[in-house]
């Protein structure tokens, strides 16, 4: 007969499952939940099914004997296994609301579930076959203590890993509000296992554990209720953030005494109500679109606010901001983007936008005040318009007086026509000035708009026939629509480049696509103008490019990239290969720079110009950089581990990694998990980013020499403002474009050049690398005039890591030790184009004493013995002593010459003051100066030789 205090268990635990069944059926009306809400649905799940059968065991089968009927066995194994994977479903809930990465892991959730998987199968198996081990010997349901304490251990275990997860995160942000958040979540298996363990262990007259658990999860369904409505309060139109929304975040900014960290921006846009009388609503709603997404882009790039509709064509942000600077900065850049949604859209026109912004103060205010404030510099922007008249200002462009694009979408469609009924063949031109934002970050924005009006200016002095169209189409791009014939227009672009450039420090840039005489649509165009346009990419000999299946397989190329570069990097289709540097005054190999390389199964090998400049636009170049990074220190432990020489590698990182400190610590993190010591990576970043981010990079170079690294410049000379720049950064070697070697044989000019930036970079204490070296003839010209490092074709192509591996085990005599780096770096710190004998710190003073005298570098060993390390042309044509320096052939002290020599190297030998003495040789008086460099095994001298005064 079953008791009053069971029949109240049993009956409360079904009205506990009534209750869930009741939160699980509106749960799964939920469409497209996330992870959290399907492990939350698992978990509702997973707790009715054990409530449903622990009230049917204790109504109707808990005084059944277990001795006498297999229902209590089986009973007991249902309910093992319910508990089990309820346990496993809680916790997963947790893991995917702290968003724990393991919970989109399918191999990491399945360790997770084989705990509880491993318990249950034990259960089953006890249950069936052992049932002594579940149940006391009195025959009745009563469960034996070891078993409890199984029971209870699933339970235990899941809710105390929950709990250690939770607590940590709430202690961690214990003075931030989510802290609230981790300590919610920690109650669950808290309240869960405590309230199980009182009805196993003490207390069994009332089902604690299925009223608690009604509570909690009627609490939680509540929450994420609560954060679905607050997810719902969104614009319908541009999917920002309504001004309920703002209101609350500016509150919660006063309350943090954090006002004056932040700008409030408003953004209207000029002429929606033309826009919706020329092109219709539906136009006018994807102008707000456009802006909508522009702004929430710019939102996206690092910065902590919210951006919002406010009503109409008005948007409203809170943005954290530094400086007035950077606020016109986020400006420029919502301009940008939205006249690249307007041309992603194909809108019929762009939308033009006026705006304001303030600095919010420390002290609260209400936000009317602060609307005010913003719409009151915006208005004053309104004003300063030329033309008083928006409705008119619509087609014009404010800077250069030119047409702008609203004009050409709503007119170049019946010009086109026009000019295809007349059988003209037309020509849409998109001139991009090269170098824009670069000239705005250092001469700021008013400079910026009178390059622009003079760029128009010439290019309307260029482009003036009676057909020609230009205008300025956004911000740093101006369109031409003309029937010139492609070989005078291709001229004129040509003049029309050279003036732009004499002007001032940018480049013209144009793509050029022909229409068909049928062809009229407008957008695609200018869209395959652009393309050509952009894929002239950095080059800066090419001046234009035509539409036509180059360009186009270009962009197949890129479509192709990023379609498969993640599934490439997993599939180990692309791997680093090493090319060798060696030191001039050696011919050892001093290191190896790691080069990328992609080898696909189908295309074979991708060239890097083919993928890293499109990887660099997406932003994904990152992932390749570490990915090679790691490649190269599992090279350098590989090769430890084999007992051979670790290699000195040089790994360039791009100038969007260099953006942001965080690749400091994402490199040290895998260096470290190697174990290779910083001596043996090198940093090689980009020319380029000098002018891209000056103040990031500075920062980052100091982070990676603090970390141990040394950091080279790559691609000297390729910039705009190498000289102005390099003395501004703590580089440590600077690699010297290829470009300088052309025409190396017939042009004395690059001698001149290369010569005169190697004099520069020894007087910065700056190391020089030149690669690309195809000859004997180049490499010796390179050692002459003391280039430290040389790489290229002439050394060795790249190899992959295996072939490294069987490089360093068969020829260790052709690497440079570690420990002799600093020895050669002392004797390499020489300038010997000017005059060697002053000391170092002498050196840098003696401008313009670059002296064609004979000189030479030796190195001093046993029984008086040396070895000429370097000599200059001058001495390698005077014969003394009959006898004739050799490089790298040990020389006796056997001829007078050589013993003078030797002489010399013991009087000075450790000295820092040089010596000198006289030699006479046929009746002429020569003066040797000779003076101590460094001393590792041997002693290094520089001598210079001339005749006597």
């Amino acid at each position: 007969m079953i008791t009053d205090s069971e029949l109240a268990y049993g009956i409360g635990e079904l009205v506990s499952v009534a209750f869930l069944a009741l939160l699980l059926s509106s749960s799964v009306k939920i469409k497209h939940y996330s992870a959290q809400q399907r492990w939350f649905n698992a978990s509702l799940l997973s707790q009715i099914i054990y409530l449903t059968g622990d009230s049917i065991n204790i109504l109707f089968l808990h005084r059944i004997s277990w001795t006498s009927s297999f229902l209590p066995r089986l009973m007991n194994s249902y309910l093992s296994v319910g508990i089990n994977a309820l346990s496993f479903t809680t916790f997963m809930f947790i893991a995917a609301k702290m968003e724990l990465p393991l919970v989109n892991d399918k191999k990491e959730v399945r360790l997770v579930r084989l705990p509880a998987v491993a318990l249950s199968v034990f259960d089953v198996l006890a249950a069936l076959f052992a049932p002594q081990i579940i149940f006391t010997t009195t025959g009745a349901q009563n469960l034996t203590s070891f078993y409890s304490v199984i029971f209870i251990s699933m339970p235990a275990l899941y809710s105390g890993t929950a709990f250690i997860l939770t607590f940590s995160q709430a202690y961690i942000n214990r003075h931030n509000r989510i802290s609230r958040y981790y300590l919610t979540l920690t109650a669950y298996p808290l309240i869960m296992t405590s309230c199980g363990a009182i009805e196993l262990f003490i207390y069994q007259q009332v089902s604690f554990f299925a009223y608690s658990v009604t509570f909690y999860f009627t609490f939680i369904y509540l929450y994420q209720l609560n954060s679905t409505i607050e997810d719902a309060t969104i614009d319908s139109l541009t999917g920002l953030r309504n001004r309920e929304n703002l209101k609350d975040y500016l509150d919660s900014i006063w309350r943090a005494d954090a006002g004056d960290q932040y700008y409030l921006f408003m953004i209207d846009m000029n002429g929606l109500k033309s826009v919706n009388d020329v092109y219709g609503h539906v136009e006018g709603d994807n102008a707000i679109k456009a802006i909508g997404k522009a702004m929430d882009d710019v939102l996206e790039v690092g910065n902590d606010g919210i951006v919002c509709r406010y009503g109409g064509d008005e948007f409203i942000a809170i943005i954290k901001v530094d400086s007035d600077q950077e606020a016109a900065k986020l400006i420029q850049l919502t301009r940008e983007r939205i006249a690249y949604y307007s041309q992603q859209e194909h809108l019929q026109s762009t939308p033009q936008v006026a705006a304001g912004y303030i600095r919010m103060t420390k002290e609260k205010q209400p936000l009317d005040n602060l609307l005010k404030q913003a719409d009151s510099k915006m208005y004053a922007e309104k004003q300063s318009m030329k033309t008083g008249d928006r409705a008119a200002n619509f087609f014009t462009d404010e800077i250069t007086g030119l047409p702008n694009a609203n004009y050409f979408h709503n007119f170049a469609g019946k010009y086109l026509n026009k000019l295809s009924k007349e059988g003209k063949q037309a020509s849409i031109v998109l001139f991009n000035v090269a170098g824009m934002h670069a000239f705005n970050d250092q001469f700021g924005y008013k400079k910026g708009d009178d390059l622009l009006r003079k760029v128009s200016r010439l290019l309307h002095e260029n482009f003036r026939e009676e057909e020609d169209v230009l205008l300025r189409y956004t911000e740093d791009n101006f369109l031409l629509v003309t029937t010139s014939p492609i070989e005078p227009l291709l001229a004129r672009i040509k003049k029309v480049a050279g003036d732009v450039s004499q002007a001032e420090s940018v480049g013209l840039k144009a793509g050029i696509y022909q229409l068909d005489k049928e062809q009229i649509d407008v957008i695609a165009a200018v869209d395959l103008a652009k393309r050509a346009m952009q894929s002239i990419g950095k080059s800066r000999q090419q001046i234009y490019a035509i539409y036509g299946p180059a360009v186009q397989e270009i962009y197949d190329r890129q479509d192709f990239v990023l379609l498969n570069f993640k599934k490439a990097l997993q599939d180990g289709e692309i791997s680093a290969h090493f090319q060798p540097v060696i030191r001039s005054l050696t011919g050892q190999i001093a290191s190896f720079e790691a080069l990328a390389r992609w080898e696909n199964p189908e295309r074979g090998l991708i060239p890097p110009d083919q993928f890293i400049s499109t990887l660099e636009k997406a932003r994904l170049i990152q992932l390749l950089d570490l990915e090679i990074f790691e490649q190269v220190c599992q090279q350098q432990a590989r090769a430890q581990k084999a007992g051979l020489p670790i290699p000195v590698v040089s790994v360039n990182l791009s100038p969007i990694d260099l953006q942001s400190r965080q690749i400091v610590d994402d490199v040290e993190k895998i260096r470290q998990k190697y174990g290779i010591p910083a001596k043996y990576l090198k940093i090689e970043v980009l020319e380029s980013i000098i002018s891209q981010a000056p103040e990031e990079l500075e920062g980052v170079i100091e982070a990676f020499h603090e970390c141990g690294y040394k950091v080279w410049m790559d691609d000297f000379g390729s910039g705009y403002s190498s000289l102005n720049n390099l003395k501004d950064f703590s580089f440590d070697l600077m690699k010297i474009d290829m470009e300088f070697l052309k025409g190396f044989t017939e042009n004395s000019q690059s001698k001149i050049i290369i010569s005169e930036v190697v004099d520069m970079a020894k007087r910065l204490g700056i190391a020089t690398l030149c690669e690309g070296i195809e000859n004997r003839r180049q490499s010796d010209f390179l050692k002459e005039i003391g280039c430290q490092f040389q790489q290229g074709y002439l050394f060795g192509k790249s190899m992959t890591a295996d072939d490294l591996q069987a490089f360093l085990a068969k020829h260790q005599e052709d690497l440079e030790a570690i420990d002799l780096r600093d020895y050669y770096g002392q004797i390499d710190r020489i300038n010997v184009l000017t005059n060697p004998i002053h000391r170092l710190e002498d050196q840098n003073q003696s401008l313009g004493e670059n002296i064609d005298v004979p000189m030479a570098i030796v190195e001093l060993g046993e029984d008086d013995k040396f070895t000429y390390l370097y000599f200059n042309h001058t001495l390698k044509r005077l014969v003394i002593d009959d006898s004739k320096a050799k490089l790298g052939q040990e020389v006796a002290a056997e001829s007078r010459f050589n013993h003078c020599l030797t002489e010399q190297m013991h009087r000075c030998q450790g000295q820092k003051d040089p010596v000198s003495a006289d030699f006479t040789y046929e009746d002429v008086i020569y003066k040797v100066r000779m003076r101590w460099l460094a001393k590792k095994e041997r002693d290094a001298f520089i001598f210079t030789l001339g005749q006597g005064e």
